[in-house]
């Protein structure tokens, strides 16, 4: 898989998984468009087979990751630590102090940011919808 900067090519591609399978409230061209989002596609035999990247915040030099999305068919191959890779990357690029992630604790995607070095920092148990047992774990990484 290759990790390019997503652009408003990729646009249909990133809302057609995203509907299908990941179901995120988002508006991915604005964070295409914007200049403190740095936004990535997974491209795999032309194809994009999964996205990824952050929020820049100026006022404290931090960066939020937004999301982290594999199609099914591709997860378990280590594509989830490349995207985090290359955030990390890109933030150091642009002297980002830490990193912020949430997810959820029955998910994967908190064993892939354990594995890459963040730490868990907080807890919430009402950042979801409340149905179940899952709550909003918070990771960081610091960068400098």
């Amino acid at each position: 898989m290759k990790i390019v900067k997503a652009t408003i090519k990729n646009i249909s591609e990133i809302n057609r998984l995203n509907e299908k399978y990941f179901k995120e409230i988002r508006d991915f061209k604005k964070i295409i468009e914007s200049d403190n989002d740095y936004f990535y596609v997974g491209i795999k035999d032309g194809k994009v087979i999964g996205f990824s990247g952050f929020h820049y915040y100026p006022w404290n030099n931090s960066a939020t990751i937004i999301n982290i999305f594999i199609h099914p068919d591709f997860r378990r191959q280590g594509y989830g630590s490349k995207f985090i890779k290359k955030i990390v990357n890109e933030a150091k690029k642009i002297k980002v102090r830490v990193i912020i992630a949430e997810a959820p604790s029955l998910n994967n995607v908190l064993k892939v940011y354990l594995k890459n070095n963040f730490r868990i920092c907080g807890s919430n148990d009402r950042y979801y919808s409340n149905v179940g047992k899952e709550i909003a774990i918070f990771l960081s990484l610091d960068l400098c």
